[in-house]
């Protein structure tokens, strides 16, 4: 498994910022590639199993069903999921606190860096060209979902940018060929 952090800032307290991500239910509102998003199971509070969605992808002749799992939870530190169906994926969103207007926010990423082939649902499509058809969609959704996402939770629209800071850097990693090479800070390891 590799690793890489995503960085960003929200002009938001961390409560708010907190809420909005942890509702799984609002990424449908911010990505046009989202079409739907299901809760399949409430998960087991006593058996401290968090609930799971299942996330239907759609962009251009590519559709996929992702299944995620909540993890863990600590109020306003971190929010921890899993993807449990097709690829190995865990994500740790960490909030913190910069001041009362202000949160910077980090998702952590372990993941195999050859997952895009398990999921590609187009087996006749080579992966390696499906990247590179998606290379600018990737950077151009980010943008506009941070974008959205900062009107929602600040108030008002803005441009956000945001840093990924792999572990390191590796030839064949399908999740950073997914980005611009000037949104990749590999002179740092993750935090």
């Amino acid at each position: 498994m590799k690793r890489a952090v995503i960085e960003a800032d929200s002009y938001a307290p961390v409560e708010r910022v907190f809420e909005f991500i942890r509702d799984f239910e609002n990424y449908e509102q911010y990505s046009k590639y989202v079409s739907d998003i299901r809760r399949v199971d409430d998960g087991d509070e006593d058996e401290d199993e968090g609930p799971e969605w299942e996330i239907d992808f759609n962009w251009w002749i590519v559709k996929y069903t992702a299944r995620s799992k909540l993890m863990e939870v600590e109020e306003n530190e971190y929010i921890e999921w899993q993807v449990t169906k097709d690829v190995d994926v865990v994500g740790r969103w960490e909030f913190e606190e910069v001041d009362d207007e202000h949160t910077k926010i980090r998702l952590h990423l372990w993941y195999d860096p050859k997952g895009a082939s398990k999921a590609n649902p187009l087996q006749y499509f080579p992966t390696k060209r499906l990247i590179q058809i998606a290379k600018p969609v990737g950077d151009r959704h980010a943008r506009e979902v941070l974008r959205k996402v900062a009107a929602e939770v600040e108030g008002e629209p803005r441009e956000v940018d945001y840093t990924i800071r792999p572990a390191e850097a590796e030839e064949g990693d399908e999740l950073l060929a997914m980005f611009p090479e000037d949104k990749i800070d590999d002179s740092t390891s993750p935090g």
